[in-house]
């Protein structure tokens, strides 16, 4: 009798992967004479065919750290160009690893997200990522809808996360749905545990607190303040707290790992026509004309090259303008789009969009190109 023993291997294909790359749903009910809502997901995906019946665009970018971030910012920035769009409502979502993915990218860039709502997320402590899991008190700015299964394996601790960010003064909400870890009920069976959540938050481009963790250059903006950091370097856990307070006076508070910070002022954080002083604590910085960029130092700093980009919202504001100026005929109407096994889909992009060149804006002050070192 032979002793060979038969071995069934099954292959997976991940559908968050690359296949799923870009526009995944487009409004059955879209026109161009709105502006619509635009949910990001950055692995597995809610079904397209459910969304379509919502008012949400949704997008896959897939991918982690600065893939990812690339990924967001190319995949908006060319919906941006053929549809018509909401700037101030980018709505994130992801699952399990994807999860912990939206809570990196919403914290790293607190001013492109009106809401997240990470499914099942993994994030949690680990000795290898120094604490990391911490960085989610930061979310002050950005309202968060924590989803658990009840079975879920990471409910443990994405309630920790929930009480951290609930202790912090976070705008977090906990939900728990029936089954595992598994993203089948908000994605497939009830996209409205997504979408009702949503629809109630839409993003304030100049809240009168910003709290910011800058864990590189690469991250120093978070809404209209921009950090220079003590020294260039990886992997930092700079922290500044910036509000707007009476008489037009703006308090500042920053640790040793921050330099100085520009600051970029608006009519709807205080008034332009009058004086602002900027302080910390009993020291003050600056006093002055109200300008659109106002730069206070706080310490010596290395020079390091840094390159301007100007907010999301206000770059997607912009190519708005621009298709808007454009002839009508290239909005592409949702009955043109291609269709799959799973839904409509644009073609996929695998390149990046850059940011682009900095220039004024009639919604809001842009970031000037700051000199290179010699």
């Amino acid at each position: 009798m032979s002793n060979t023993r038969t071995w069934t291997v099954a292959v997976v294909l991940l559908t968050a992967g690359i296949a799923s790359a870009g526009l995944l749903s487009v409004p059955k009910d879209y026109t161009p004479d709105k502006a619509w809502p635009v949910v990001v997901s950055t692995q597995d995906n809610p079904d397209p065919e459910r969304m379509k019946e919502t008012p949400y665009f949704v997008v896959h970018a897939g991918g982690k750290g600065a893939q990812c971030t690339a990924a967001i910012r190319s995949e908006l920035t060319a919906l941006a160009g053929k549809y018509n769009i909401d700037p101030f409502r980018i709505y994130g979502t992801g699952f399990s690893r994807g999860g912990q993915e939206i809570l990196i990218q919403a914290w790293r860039h607190p001013h492109w997200f009106a809401a997240i709502a990470p499914v099942c997320s993994d994030l949690r402590e680990k000795p290898d990522r120094n604490r990391r899991d911490l960085c989610v008190k930061y979310l002050l700015n950005v309202p968060t809808l924590m989803l658990h299964g009840e079975g879920d394996n990471f409910r443990d601790t994405g309630q920790i996360e929930f009480d951290l960010m609930k202790q912090a003064g976070c705008d977090v909400t906990w939900k728990v749905f029936p089954g595992g870890h598994s993203p089948a009920r908000p994605f497939k069976e009830d996209v409205k545990l997504l979408t009702d959540f949503f629809d109630k938050h839409k993003l304030n481009p100049w809240p009168k607190r910003v709290v910011h963790i800058v864990e590189g250059k690469q991250f120093s903006r978070a809404f209209w303040v921009d950090a220079v950091l003590v020294k260039d370097a990886a992997d930092q856990r700079a922290v500044f707290d910036v509000q707007v307070g009476k008489d037009n006076r703006i308090e500042v508070k920053a640790d040793e790992l921050i330099a100085s910070l520009d600051l970029y002022l608006s009519e709807k954080l205080l008034d332009m026509a009058k004086p602002v002083t900027v302080a910390a604590g009993d020291k003050t910085l600056y006093t002055g004309p109200a300008k659109p960029m106002i730069t206070v130092k706080l310490r010596e700093g290395a020079k390091y090259e840094r390159t301007a980009v100007k907010p999301l919202w206000q770059e997607l504001t912009e190519i708005r303008a621009k298709a808007k100026a454009a002839p009508a005929a290239k909005e592409r109407p949702a009955a043109a789009k291609a269709t799959d096994a799973t839904g409509p889909r644009t073609e996929r992009r695998t390149a990046p969009t850059p940011a682009g060149t900095i220039r004024a804006s009639t919604e809001a002050p842009a970031a000037p190109a700051r000199p290179q070192p010699r």
